[in-house]
């Protein structure tokens, strides 16, 4: 009789040693950040989906977009499908169908409204939005629905945000 294991010993205890490994590289092999900006415009990070976590991806975007421009702009990368380099080092998104609307009166400053309420979205794809919108040292982003029904919450990009995306969760904004 032929008998196998993976090495690791059994405990009389259960054991919490985080999530498995993932397979995915999560570094795209694509050229780096420099390499990317060119005159009029500015490089910034959208985070894509890579096994079971967030990881931050390289984008350039003009310099000169109003608030509302650069939203929407964003969330076009989010949406647009990974590159082939990007796609073989395990990247994906979870972004689709949403759009930027229109802000109301009254929301608080940097708020972007959204074409459908943030608190029904699903990680990851919650997730992606806030840390790509996150700004700051506190790296929070506001988001609303696009109804007045719909009101801001603050949302933080936490590390543990990054690693389990479904642990991104909101506050109301003051």
């Amino acid at each position: 009789m032929l008998a196998t294991g993976c090495g690791i010993r059994p405990t009389s205890v259960p054991v919490d040693a985080g999530s498995a490994p993932s397979r995915a590289e999560c570094a795209p092999g694509g050229p780096s950040p420099a390499a990317r900006s060119a005159d009029g415009e500015t490089v910034r990070a959208v985070y894509l989906v890579c096994g079971t976590q967030l990881a931050p991806v390289p984008r350039s975007v003009p310099d000169d977009l109003a608030d509302r421009e650069l939203a929407a702009r964003l969330l076009a990368e989010l949406e647009r499908e990974p590159g082939e380099d990007e796609k073989q080092a395990g990247y994906s998104t979870a972004v689709s169908g949403l759009r930027v609307a229109d802000g109301l009166s009254g929301d608080p400053a940097g708020t972007v409204r959204l074409s459908r309420d943030p608190q029904g979205l699903g990680s990851p794809m919650l997730a992606q939005v806030v840390c790509t919108y996150a700004a700051g040292e506190e790296r929070t982003a506001v988001l609303a629905g696009p109804d007045a029904g719909d009101p801001p919450y603050t949302y933080r990009c936490t590390d543990d945000a990054l690693r389990a995306p479904e642990n991104t969760v909101g506050e109301p904004a003051a």
